[in-house]
């Protein structure tokens, strides 16, 4: 008989290898509301909020900084059989109780890795359109984001170009992102 998962803000110090390890792009990034879902004591899931990646995104949904979060992350044990959509209703609970302002989440799916927003249309969120397509770099079969060569060529005073050229990184196209939105609060 399996027991019932815990759902809990946690440090990202506990998160973030957790990620890392588990998620596609293994990249954290930043998060200002970390969520974690625990069965026994065992981490098997994470949920990240914060800024908006992008830095019109929240204007674009007539919402502010403080209005608007992106449910950026959400990484869970591929054998765990708590859903998604549980975990996910248990971080917006969270998150709704410490952030009272913020009253719209954006989030995407990612169709490059084959995902839909499944568990986006499951939990409720509203499908908002495309993104425009995007890239990221392949080196020794990692994934890589874009923004590690870019900051790493501009350190060295290099376009990105030259760096990812010298440095052996194959750019790859994506697929347009799909975008959600979730009411979690009205005006």
């Amino acid at each position: 008989m399996s027991s019932e998962c815990l759902v809990n803000v946690i440090s990202r110090d506990i998160a973030k290898p957790f990620v890392i390890e588990h998620h596609y792009t293994q990249a954290f990034g930043k998060a200002t509301l970390i969520c974690g879902m625990w069965r026994d004591t065992k981490l098997v899931g994470v949920i990240t909020f914060g800024q908006p990646s992008g830095r019109l995104v929240a204007s674009s949904l007539g919402e502010t900084e403080h209005t608007c979060f992106e449910f950026l992350r959400m990484v869970v044990l591929d054998n765990e059989p708590t859903s998604r959509t549980y975990f996910m209703g248990r971080a917006i609970k969270i998150l709704r109780q410490k952030f009272p302002r913020v009253r719209k989440l954006v989030t995407y799916a990612d169709q490059t890795e084959g995902h839909d927003g499944t568990v986006y249309k499951a939990g409720s969120w509203e499908y908002h359109g495309k993104t425009a397509k995007k890239y990221h770099y392949i080196k020794n079969g990692i994934r890589v984001n874009k923004r590690i060569p870019w900051d790493a060529a501009k350190k060295k005073g290099m376009t990105e170009g030259e760096y990812t050229k010298m440095f052996g990184y194959e750019k790859v196209m994506e697929e347009p992102k799909l975008r959600f939105i979730k009411v979690i609060r009205g005006r």
